[in-house]
């Protein structure tokens, strides 16, 4: 069931062009390749969004073929052996050219499936259809939007969407279900922010 919805929702974004593989060793542990569904993909994703290389509006956790042609882009720009595969000595690089930002603030958690919601981020990224989507609305003057941040028990995020109610040091975190962003509650958070 699972695959059947990753498959179809990731289908009409262009992302998948084979079913999902699924690992769960730490980023850098393992290979990351075409095809694989995995968290740290999305740690791959955010690392490489920050630095200029994965340009899809937000992290999906798919290694699909743009975050082959980012893996790809980043290999050729520091000179590494040419793959498209994410393994150690690109993690490596990734790691020593990453800049990092700590910070803490006040977290609270929404999601796109409520009465009266869009569904669609300040950038334009539409949640509904992308639910897998790892997304936090911040305060633009404190945290710029587009940034990737790293949110403890959440992941690596972007930050494309804004809130009314998102004012100094707080974040709004995109929750796919309305139980689990009701679970998340309000609390202080330390975040990172990745440059």
């Amino acid at each position: 069931m699972i695959k059947k919805w990753v498959i179809t929702g990731a289908l009409a974004f262009g992302l998948l062009v084979s079913a999902p593989v699924s690992g769960f060793a730490a980023m850098g542990d393992h290979t990351l390749r075409p095809g694989v569904w995995d968290n740290d993909v999305y740690e791959l994703q955010g690392k490489l969004k920050a630095m200029g290389y994965y340009d899809f509006a937000v992290t999906t956790g798919y290694y699909g073929p743009v975050t082959k042609q980012a893996v790809t882009s980043y290999q050729k720009a520091k000179g590494l052996s040419v793959d498209g595969i994410a393994g150690p000595q690109t993690f490596n690089s990734i790691q020593n050219n990453i800049q990092k930002k700590t910070m803490t603030v006040a977290s609270t958690a929404y999601t796109a499936s409520c009465d009266g919601c869009s569904g669609t981020t300040y950038g334009g990224t539409n949640l509904k259809e992308i639910p897998y989507a790892k997304v936090v609305a911040v305060d633009p003057s404190v945290i710029p939007l587009g940034s990737v941040v790293y949110v403890p028990g959440y992941g690596y995020a972007v930050a494309d969407d804004t809130g009314g109610g998102i004012k100094g040091n707080e974040i709004d975190i995109f929750m796919k279900n309305y139980s689990d962003a009701v679970n998340w509650g309000r609390k202080n958070v330390n975040i990172t922010i990745i440059n």
